[in-house]
């Protein structure tokens, strides 16, 4: 059943804020791209994106857009990334923690990584080939094919919150207070980490042929950390509702 973002903030329970404008701007695609060009290998970045549980909701998703449409044509460092933040997340709400300690936990404790870049862009030029990787990640040609196929999938397991599904509450709602963390999120964490490992080797030579479950395992990770707007309103901007 095809569902709508809410319209208004009245209609809006609090969690993540609004993503804005779906095309990135040109600073946050030349971020994302060194970003992923090498930058998430740094140790010193892995520890960053623990303290701030990955990127903020815009960000989240623009780095999954970004890696599918500049850098892997498929969710690759979504999978490597997102495997390693969701089996923390899994471990950490499947301890037996009292609920106000393990959502203090859940805070990102960081800065976002794009937004800290966007307070010093304004004084940076763009090289040509940033303005052409800009104009080919907004295309999300690779991103909205991968979206489609897989909402069979995905679309039953948003956050119920956000848009009525049947999986487990966002971690922007559990922030928010409007659901608890319980045993139940991280039993489907840990389900989660097994199909994002399963979908990142299938991206290999001679890895298994991904399930379609394993195939939208990037999509619900994303919208596990960030959100569920993105891929509805990505979709419905497209014309496929």
């Amino acid at each position: 059943m095809a569902r709508s973002p809410f319209t208004t903030l009245a209609e809006r329970p609090l969690g993540p804020p609004p993503l804005g404008d779906l095309d990135w701007s040109l600073p946050e695609i030349r971020q994302i791209h060194s970003f992923l060009d090498g930058s998430i290998m740094s140790s010193f970045v892995r520890h960053h994106l623990w303290r701030s549980w990955g990127l903020c909701p815009r960000h989240t998703w623009a780095f999954g857009q970004c890696d599918i449409e500049i850098r892997s044509t498929q969710p690759f460092s979504v999978g490597i990334l997102y495997e390693d933040l969701t089996d923390r997340a899994a471990r950490l709400l499947g301890s037996r923690r009292p609920a106000g300690w393990l959502l203090r936990q859940l805070q990102s404790h960081d800065a976002c990584f794009t937004c800290d870049y966007l307070k010093i862009a304004g004084s940076v030029s763009f090289e040509p080939y940033v303005i052409a990787l800009h104009a080919r990640a907004n295309r999300r040609e690779r991103t909205l094919r991968q979206l489609a196929e897989s909402r069979p999938v995905w679309e039953e397991r948003t956050c119920p919150v956000c848009f009525g599904g049947a999986g487990p509450p966002c971690r922007p709602h559990l922030l928010a207070g409007v659901a608890q963390p319980d045993r139940a999120v991280a039993v489907y964490l840990v389900n989660l980490t097994r199909r994002l490992e399963a979908m990142t080797k299938s991206f290999t030579w001679r890895g298994p042929t991904a399930t379609a479950e394993e195939r939208a395992a990037w999509v619900e990770a994303l919208g596990w950390f960030g959100g569920w707007d993105y891929p509805f309103r990505a979709l419905a901007e497209a014309g496929n509702e």
